[in-house]
């Protein structure tokens, strides 16, 4: 949409200082972005190379401007004190020039170390492979009250695939997600997780959360990591100070999201069951979520509306249609 409509992007940075205008669409922007964070790191490391060379050097004539006593220049030979005494002098002229451009260096032109922007860190680790068939479905009928909403289905999901389904609302893509989760029982046929299968689950209405813990106490009842390493990890997902301590049912949408995609990092599955992951995060970090899909070594299995997440991110599409799902492959690579 944005690529579409989007004539000039204003960036707001977090501490509210430096906002920019940028000519052209989102995605202009994105690769404005990207070069210039590129070239300001490559000034900086090129920066702190002369820095350490020019105190290297100075540290190497400094010692050589040191007159020795019993030396050259302490013969008594007045020709060999003159000699070294101006030798000295000039090596010392160079400190100086060497120290006024270290100075200049340190201050008026000092180039900082860039920082990024505070974005969403999600990065998966390599995760345990599963079976080459991660779910089969055989004759599944899902619904509520015995009322099926869609037509018995026999499809099956393998390993690596990255799977999108669409369709209207109301078309029963959440109730497939839950029906394969087991948290709704299905109308008849069967379905089966292959072998070495994990799931992690991302859900829509962040049902999963338990609204009376804190953000800390969430991420501690799923792992082994102190309070300390908690709240480093943390930091990671956007939660800092104060923050860690607020209880779920008073976090933001936004918040949640985030706390949700935290855990799904933690536990270590091989199955990834998206129901509208991008909801509620803003640009920067939906660009961090994608980077870590495209990384993800395991399954996905999404449902999402995003036609540019879609094409991006879909080699498989299933489209409900007419309670049938098609499945288009010319995503395939």
């Amino acid at each position: 949409l944005l690529d579409k409509i989007a004539t000039h992007i204003y960036e707001m940075k977090p501490d509210g200082t430096h906002n920019e205008a940028f000519a052209g669409n989102y995605t202009d922007y994105m690769k404005y972005c990207i070069a210039k964070e590129e070239q300001e790191l490559v000034a900086y490391k090129d920066q702190q190379k002369e820095i350490a060379s020019l105190g290297f050097a100075m540290n190497r004539l400094s010692g050589q401007t040191i007159m020795k006593k019993g030396g050259k220049g302490d013969s008594g030979d007045k020709f060999a004190n003159g000699y070294y005494s101006d030798q000295t002098s000039g090596k010392m002229r160079e400190v100086k020039s060497l120290e006024r451009r270290l100075n200049l260096l340190m201050n008026e032109d000092h180039v900082d170390k860039p920082k990024k922007g505070w974005q969403l860190d999600l990065q998966f680790a390599q995760k345990p492979l599963s079976g080459d068939i991660v779910l089969r479905m055989i004759g599944l009928e899902i619904g509520y009250d015995a009322k099926a909403l869609l037509n018995p289905l026999s499809l099956q999901i393998q390993f690596g695939q990255r799977i999108t389904l669409t369709g209207t609302n109301g078309s029963g893509k959440s109730t497939l997600l839950k029906t394969i989760l087991g948290q709704i029982p299905s109308i008849a046929g069967e379905y089966y997780l292959g072998n070495a299968v994990k799931i992690g689950y991302l859900a829509q209405e962040q049902e999963t959360l338990d609204p009376t813990k804190s953000v800390i106490q969430t991420i501690q009842n799923h792992s082994n990591l102190s309070q300390t390493e908690s709240r480093t990890f943390l930091h990671k997902y956007l939660f800092s100070g104060e923050t860690v301590f607020k209880q779920v049912k008073n976090l933001s949408y936004g918040e949640r999201a985030r706390l949700m995609l935290a855990l799904m990092v933690l536990d270590d599955c091989n199955f990834l069951i998206l129901d509208e992951p991008l909801n509620h995060l803003d640009l920067p970090s939906r660009t961090r979520f994608e980077q870590a899909l495209s990384n993800f070594e395991g399954t996905i299995f999404a449902v999402i509306h995003d036609r540019y997440f879609i094409e991006k991110f879909s080699k498989i599409v299933w489209q409900i249609e007419d309670k049938e799902i098609k499945i288009d492959y010319k995503k395939m690579d």
